[in-house]
Parts: C-alpha cells; structure tokens; sequence
C-alpha cells in the first residue's frame, strides 16, 4: 500500500507543470536557506573549533618542551653527580676516586646528598640510580621508596646486558635523525620488572664516567651513571601543571604505555595501524597536515598547527565521554620512541555547537515555509493556461485531431495556443514521414516515402535525386516512376557545375526537353560539400505557396535520409574493397574494437595463427596467443620483437585507430612471419657460443705456457721484459674478448639469471675498480671516487652489476693514457646515478646513438669504440632495471652515466 501511495505523488509530480515550476523553485530556495545555514553553523563550529585546536596545540607543544627539559635537567643532574669533589672534612671520596677503588661505601656517601637534592626537584626526581664500571657491574643501585626518604638498595646487580649500557661502555656517540651525533649521553625509555612480576617504564639518562687525565695522560672509561624517573609519574605531574585531561606514551606499534586515565580506556587510546602509517608517511614527506579524522568517528575541521613534528587529531570516547586527541611522534634526542597522545574533553564545544544550531534551523524553517507560500502562487498563476494546452496535446497524441485550445489570453500563452490548433495537423503528417524515412537506407525506398507524403499534398509530383555512380553522376527513380522521368535515367554526367545556381539550370534544362516542370530542388551535402541533388517535379502544374512550406519540410527531411544512405552505399563499397585488398596481402592483419572483439581477421592472419583460432563464435583479443617469449637478436644488427606461436616466429607491430578528436576506437595488428630469420640468428649464437667454448680451452694452454714462460724472465734483458709484458696484456685482451662473446652468446639465448637485492654501490665499485687501479696508475691516470657516503641503496643483481661495471672501466683502460677518471654518484628521484667520467679520445656524434647496440671499431685509432664491452654492460643494467648513456665533448673526454633503481625503505 505504502509503495502504491508513493508511485501515485511521483506521478503527479511529474504529470503537472506546475510542479515543475514551483518544485524547482522550492529547491532553489530550500538549497539557498540550507547553504546559508550551514554556513551559518559551520563559521561559529569553525571559530568554536579552532579556538579548541589551537589550545589542545599548545599544550601538545607544553608536553614535549616539557619531556625535552626533563632530559636536559637529567644531563644537568648526572654531571652534578659525575664531577662531585671530596670532602677532606668528613673524608668522603669523590665519585671518581670511589669508582676508582671500587670503594661502594664512600660512593653511598658521596652520591648521597644529592640523592636527596634530586628528590625534591621536580624535573629530575630519580627513582632509579645506578652507578656501574667498565664491565657492567653495579657498584651503586638506588631505588626511591615510597613510605619512606632513605633509598631501597639492591646488591650483585649486572647491567651489561641493557643495549644502552653497552653503548655507553663502547663510547658511542648518541646518533639522531639526521646521521647528527648529540654527545656521549643516552636517554631512551626501559621498563623495569617488579616483584609482581610487572613492568614499569621508565625515562632514564645515561652517561659515561672517565678518569681525570693530566697533560699527556689519556682518560680511561671507568663505567658509567644511569638515572631514571618513572614514567606514571611524570605523566601525572605534567597532567597537573597542564590543562590536559588525557595524556598517554605509546609504543611504536600504537600500544599504549603509560597512560593517566584509568585502564579500561586503553584500547581507545590505541593507535590503529592505519593511523600509524598515515602519521609516518606525514613525517616522512614533511608537508603536514596536523589535524585530520583517520578513526572513522565524529569529523573535525581540517586545521593547521606547527607542533614538533607532524600530529593527527581525532576524537575517541572515553568512559562515555568524548575526547579530541593529537598524536604525535615521542622523540627523544632525535630518536623516535613511541607516540605521545594530549587530549582535552569536548563537552563544552558541543554544547556551543548544539546551541548555536537550534537558531539557525529554526530561521531556516520559517524562511522555507514562506517561499513555499508564494511560490506556489506565483506558479498556479503561469501553469493554469499551461494545463488546457497539455490537455489538448493530450488529446491529439490519442487520436483527436478536432481538440483545440481555448486560451484566450493576449500574452505569449494566448499566440502559443494559436500556433498549436493550427500546427496540429501538419506536425502530424511530417511526424509519420519521418518516422518512415528515418528506417531506410536504400535510395529508391527513400524516394518512395517522400513521393507517398508528397502527393497528399500535390497529386502527380515526383521525386528525383541526382548521385554519383560509378559511370560518373546520373538520376535515381523509385522503380515506379512514370514514363517521362524515368528516360531520365539515360542521362550521364562526368563532371557538374561547381556552383550551385548553374546546376539547377542545367537540371531545369534537362527536365523540361521531357516536359517537366513545378520544381523544387534541394542539394545534399555532406562535410560541407555537395554531393547530389533532391529534385520534386510535376509534369503539369507548378507548387502554390500554400504547399510550398510542407513540400520544403518534405524534401529537407528526405535530403538528409539520403546523404544517410550515401554514405551507407559509400561505406559498402569501401568495405568490400578493403576486404579484397587485406585478402590479396601476405602478412596477418588484424583489426579489433576498443572492447577488444575482432572485427576483421584477413586469410593470413587465420593461416599464421592456425589452430589457435576458432572456427565459429565472436573471436574476442583475449582468445589470440599471449607473448611466449621476446628475442632480442641485436648482436647482428636487428632488433626485432618476436613472439612464439606454435612452432611459428612472428614480429607483432600494434597501431591504435582513433578518432579525429583523439579517442582511441580500436587497434590494428600486423603480423610478419619471421620464423627463418630467428632460426638463422639461433644458429648464429650456437656458432659463436661454440667458438668461444674451444677458444677458452686452447687459451687456457697458451697461459699455463706464458705462465711457465714467466717463472725464468729473470734470465731475459729489458727489452725481452716489455715483450712479454706485452704479450701478456695481448693475451688478457684475447681472453677477455672471448669471455664477453661467451657472454653476449648467452644473453642472446637468454641463459642469464638475474637475482635482484639491496647492493651497496659504493663497495662495489671500490671492489669493481680495484684490480685495474695498478694498469691505471702505471700509466700515469688518476682515479678520483666521489661517492656520498650517505648513498642509499640500490636493487641490482651483484655479480651483473660489476660485471658491467668492469667493462666500463675497461673502456676507459683501453682509451685513457693521461690525464684522469672521475667516479661521482648521487641520486635524482627514485634512481640512482653514476657517472664515470674520463680524459679519453672523444667519440663522433654519428657513433655515440649506436656505441652500445653493436660492433663499433674505427680506422683511426685517436677515436675511441664499443667492440663487445659496452652492448654488454648496457645489457646486463636492462635485465636489472637501468640503463646507460653516454656524452662526449671534444677535447674533454667521455662521460659514461649509469642509473640504477635505489632500493625503498
């Protein structure tokens, strides 16, 4: 029932045009009040809002400038402690001295006044106080007692297992987030196990004691003091000088630590993991937002604040309570240990809001109401004489022709009326015309159409239309056309007046030999340009200017049907030409849609991809074979990409058809059968790989023989010596010839495996360069490495990566004979770059785009080539993701420039 009541109002919604109107209107305004509204209610929240960002801001600042001097007094402190002198009076050692000795009793009486001291400054207040030498072993540890002032003392205690003890007895410096170092100080945060078997967290300083060393004496490490304050505590006095209500420590997984509301609010206060990488992904880009909602609750104004470091605000429940949190990064001395949370209680900002609110939606409601009032007024006033024009148009699309309006009205309404009663019954008839040309595409049936609705109007007329043919232009009839027009047709036009007026006179011509007269003609255009003529005629009476309008409709309505049909006989043609022509091309060519579904599939293509495709059903992209395998046959000048389909190779080029306006509407495909090339490139590197195999046997003999050579050189002269120093860079040369083409045969085969992993560059091209820096410096050439020593990492394959390395640097051995070579790095983006560059002959610009693609050796030997070495370290970066390039400038040497993906954290 509810749902039949509710098709009944949109019904009469949408039946009456009054509704239209004022519904709009009513829209309109609601829309208006409700924006105002709105705006209204989000400026006061909005001041409400910011007022409370800005206070729960500065006490978030208050807590970590806070948590800031606590560490600094710590430090303070521990020097006081450090550098306590004796005291001849009562003969009590200095700390040093009682480290020194051991001696823990003169260590109590020495540390134990400003035990006392600390107790009573708020910013320090030790609970725990250790005091351990070099070896970990406590020789003083202090806990506060809570029912009385004395220390609880502990005895045997080992703390050399604490990871910040152990720092402290190695004399490391405090690292920070900037690689900085901040001293020999340590603060962090430990936990402590109590008898219960608890934990308690705790916010210790450490730091080392060194004895005093005279003029030429070096310090020694004598141990070290630790203090720590318990971390409950200070949170509750922060609370207390604060205006906070929450404050909580988290760990860096988002648990919480210490928090100063009760327990069972705990889990609210957790960080989610979501919130944890947005906060991480904030610091690390630097560009904050410090306010956003990420817990899915109650939405918060997006606001800016200069805080520490970057925050997230949201709001959580607590105890039925609803509280608005900032979350920000806990550092301590630049080291990130958790998060810290502030929040403040949000009932007095929403009361204000609330408040606020009620008023504005109360205005709001008394303005709505008014404007529906004089809206529908106004609308009754225009739809009135609107609803007796629909209701005759009503009756005239049922069938009553005789319905009229009777508006009277003298305005706009009134001639509208008019205009319908008299539009009524011709509208009708070029209605049904024009349905029925609309269905067609044939030219005879077009001119069937036009000569039906026509001859109601004219009795004895005709249509006639002039189009190209393939004999040149003639005259198109229906088949049933009378005598006198149809010996039109034997008419024959090579070519026809350019201008329009000059072809209706030669038209009229041509008419009246046979006798007919009355015409009306029309040109079809198409793009502007015509392509035929429509022609209305009478052999015995001219048209009135009483039909003359509807004959015009008529014929513009048939002229367009006819340029439809055309283009339609244009595109049948052109499409049983192109079909013949992709039959009568050797190649595969196929042709698919932007949904991917083939729609032309020529005879080579079908016997290139026998017996993948099927026979019958729609043949969709998705249905041809996947990419087997991709060849790269570069090492003999070509560089095909080639798939496997069967036992068939094949070379796939893909172009994109699109539209005048850009749209790609689908994709051409050209398949090439390219099966012997491959195989003769196959049986190529079988060749070479073969060769160099037997090549590294017989010079595996021919060094075991120089070496054996070598072992008398002490019985050759000087001369004797620089020839066989020759011949042995020769033989060098020869092997490392062979093992490239082993290798370059391999990567042709694709045999290579490439195993990507975090690679420190910097070792390795330290390890890389290393063997040649002897061949180098004997000639004279400085080798100069200028690598960050902050260089991140990048993802290579270790064993490729300096092989192609090598065979850079072996380039620059074999052109460089003064001078130097450069090794820089750096980073750009998210690659890695680095650039070797060297004193070296510089190479023709007409070489320089194919140095690393194949064989390369010139006649003049001042000019530097690529033989083997460069095509395969190019190589070998591409299988690891970079690539390289080279820039050579006369007179200045050669830079080679390598980049290399860098590895993300």
């Amino acid at each position: 029932m509810a749902e039949f009541i509710v098709r009944h109002v949109i019904h009469i919604l949408r039946s009456r045009i009054q509704y239209t109107i004022i519904l709009p209107y009513l829209a309109l305004i609601v829309l208006v009040l409700l924006v105002g509204s709105g705006i209204a209610i989000t400026l006061v929240a909005g001041s409400w809002q910011e007022r409370f960002n800005n206070q729960l801001g500065q006490i978030a600042r208050r807590l970590a400038e806070e948590l800031a001097l606590r560490e600094i007094s710590s430090i303070a402190y521990l020097g006081q402690i450090v550098y306590t002198a004796a005291n001849a009076d009562t003969g009590t050692p200095s700390v040093i001295e009682a480290m020194t000795l051991r001696d823990t009793d003169g260590l109590a009486v020495a540390v134990g006044g400003l035990w006392t001291l600390g107790q009573i400054n708020e910013k320090v207040s030790p609970d725990r106080l250790i005091i351990f030498d070099e070896t970990g072993a406590t020789l003083l540890d202090w806990e506060s007692s809570p029912t009385s002032g004395e220390p609880v003392q502990y005895a045997s205690t080992n703390v050399a297992g604490l990871l910040p003890i152990e720092e402290v007895l190695r004399a490391e410096q405090t690292p920070s987030g900037t690689n900085d170092v901040l001293g020999t100080p340590y603060s962090g945060l430990i936990a402590f196990r109590r008898p219960d078997g608890s934990d308690v967290v705790h916010f210790f300083t450490v730091a080392p004691v060194y004895t005093r060393a005279g003029e030429g004496e070096i310090a020694r490490l004598l141990g070290g003091v630790f203090i720590a304050q318990r971390l409950d505590h200070i949170l509750m006095t922060l609370q207390a000088r604060s205006q906070a209500d929450v404050i909580a420590i988290l760990a860096n997984d988002g648990a919480v630590l210490v928090t100063t509301t009760p327990t069972n609010t705990q889990p609210a206060l957790r960080l989610k993991p979501a919130q944890i990488e947005t906060l991480v992904a904030m610091n690390e880009q630097g560009n904050c937002l410090d306010i956003g909602l990420l817990s899915g609750e109650t939405a918060t104004a997006v606001q800016s604040m200069t805080l520490l470091s970057c925050s997230l605000l949201t709001t959580v429940r607590l105890d039925e309570q609803e509280y608005q949190l900032v979350y920000a990064p806990f550092l301590i001395r630049g080291l990130q240990y958790g998060y810290f949370a502030v929040g403040l209680s949000r009932d007095v900002l929403l009361s204000v809001w609330a408040g606020s609110r009620n008023v504005v939606i109360g205005i709001t409601v008394v303005l709505v109401v008014m404007s529906v009032l004089v809206g529908y007024g106004v609308a009754r006033r225009i739809t009135h004489p609107i609803d007796e024009l629909v209701a005759v148009a009503d009756a005239v699309s049922a069938g009553d022709f005789a319905q009229r309006s009777n508006v009277r009205d003298e305005n706009e309404l009134g001639r509208l009326a008019l205009a319908v009663n008299q539009m009524t019954s011709i509208l009708l008839h070029l209605y049904e015309t024009s349905r029925q040309l609309n269905q067609e595409r044939r030219v005879e049936v077009v001119l069937q159409i036009a000569i039906t609705s026509a001859v109601d109007l004219v009795p004895g007329i005709e249509a006639i239309a002039l189009l190209p043919g393939p004999a040149g232009w003639n005259f198109r009839l229906r088949p049933a056309a009378p005598l006198p027009y149809a010996t039109l047709t034997r008419y024959r036009w090579t070519a026809l007046p350019p201008q329009e007026d000059r072809l209706t006179a030669t038209i009229e011509t041509v008419c009246a030999e046979h006798g007919i007269v009355g015409l009306l003609t029309v040109p079809l255009r198409r793009d502007r340009q015509m392509v035929g003529m429509l022609i209305f005629a009478h052999t015995e009476q001219g048209l009135s200017a009483a039909v003359l309008p509807h004959i015009q409709a008529i014929a513009d309505m048939t002229a367009v049907t006819l340029v439809n049909a055309i283009e339609y006989e244009l595109a049948q043609h052109e499409s049983e030409r192109q079909r013949a022509i992709l039959a009568a091309i050797d190649d595969g060519v196929i042709v698919t849609d932007a949904d991917g579904r083939i729609i032309l599939l020529n005879t080579a293509a079908e016997r290139l991809l026998q017996p993948i495709v099927p026979v019958h059903g729609e043949l969709l992209l998705r249905d041809l074979p996947p990419e087997i395998r991709v060849s790269h046959s570069e090492l003999f000048g070509r560089a095909d990409r080639v798939i496997a389909v069967g036992k068939r190779f094949l070379t796939v080029r893909k172009t994109p058809m699109r539209q005048s306006n850009g749209d790609v509407v689908g994709e051409v495909m050209v398949l090439h059968d390219n099966t012997n090339a491959v195989r003769l490139d196959r049986a190529k590197t079988d060749v070479i790989a073969t060769i160099a195999q037997e090549l590294r046997f017989s010079l595996t003999d021919v060094r075991d023989y120089f070496n054996l050579l070598q072992r008398t050189s002490h019985q050759f002269d000087a001369e004797q010596l620089r020839a066989l120093g020759n011949v042995q860079q020769r033989l060098f040369d020869i092997i490392n010839l062979v093992n490239n083409m082993a290798l370059l045969a391999q990567l042709e085969a694709g045999q290579i495996k490439v195993h990507l992993q975090a690679t420190e560059l910097a070792q390795l091209v330290e390890t890389t360069i290393s063997p040649l820096r002897t061949v180098f410096t004997e000639r004279g050439v400085q080798i100069t490495l200028a690598l960050p020593l902050d260089l991140p990492m990048v993802m290579a394959d270790r064993e490729l990566l300096q092989h192609a390395l090598y065979q850079v640097l072996d380039n620059a051995r074999r052109y460089v004979t003064q001078g130097r070579v450069l090794i820089s790095a750096g980073v750009e983006g998210n690659d890695i770059w680095l650039s070797m560059s060297d004193t070296g002959p510089a190479i023709p610009t007409d070489v320089a785009g194919l140095l690393f693609t194949q064989f390369q050796r010139h006649d003049n030997s001042s000019q530097r080539s690529g033989e083997l070495g460069l095509p395969i370290a190019r190589h070998l970066l591409e299988l690891q993701g970079g690539s390289i390039n080279v820039r050579s400038t006369p007179g200045q040497g050669c830079t080679f420039t390598i980049r290399l993906r860098r590895v993300e954290e």
